[in-house]
């Protein structure tokens, strides 16, 4: 009598083993190195995409702040009878009320280099108002106009040819100008990272009028 088993063949010798389902280590590996290189180039896009879009939005915020902060110093001279000059940081202006009213505001523009200064290398505007009955005011406004200033300097000028003359004195001072480079400090998704360049920008203003001074 010949005993048969399920996995024999009819010749008495085992039947081969079939592969059962599944990868195996090579293939593993090989998957596993693809899916690196994939999320490797996935997160390099992703930081790329993520610092191209923090120098934009700093470049944006720099142009708004210089456009207002210009505006706000343009509007001031044009209106300004006088001007003393302090330092290429620092002008003061006299401005006047309104036409019936013959006392004045004073206003200061100064960039700020006292280092530790809460206000270190902002563009600033100082006013201390005049009331009607000329009492000076004891309380000074100070706003900021422009931040993250790294360098700063006043050019005035005398009104009058093709290209104006540098003024010498408070008395033939007829335009202001500004030069000034803002310098965002470099950060990522809020974080300081020296993954992202310092975003720099120069402005150079237009040469501001002092009309009320020209036409006394």
């Amino acid at each position: 009598m010949t005993t048969m088993f399920a996995d024999s063949r009819p010749d008495g010798f085992p039947r081969p083993a079939h592969r059962t389902g599944g990868f195996t280590l090579v293939e593993v590996m090989v998957s596993a190195a693809l899916g690196s290189f994939l999320l490797l180039a996935l997160l390099t896009t992703f930081n790329m995409i993520g610092r191209s879009g923090t120098t934009l939005y700093n470049y944006v915020d720099m142009e708004d702040s210089a456009r207002k902060g210009l505006e706000k110093f343009s509007e001031d001279v044009r209106m300004a009878s006088g001007c003393t000059w302090t330092s290429s940081s620092k002008v003061t202006l006299t401005v006047p009320h309104v036409a019936a009213d013959t006392y004045a505001n004073t206003i200061v523009y100064l960039w700020d280099t006292t280092s530790g200064s809460s206000t270190y290398h902002y563009f600033l505007r100082q006013e201390t108002d005049t009331s009607s009955l000329g009492v000076v005011s004891l309380t000074t406004t100070t706003t900021t106009l422009i931040k993250n200033v790294s360098s700063f300097q006043f050019n005035r000028w005398t009104a009058g040819g093709a290209t104006g003359v540098q003024a010498t004195a408070d008395s033939n001072t007829d335009q202001l100008q500004i030069h000034l480079t803002i310098s965002e400090q470099q950060n990522i998704y809020g974080v300081a990272s020296t993954a992202v360049a310092n975003a720099t920008n120069l402005v150079v203003s237009a040469r501001y009028i002092l009309r009320n001074k020209l036409a006394k």
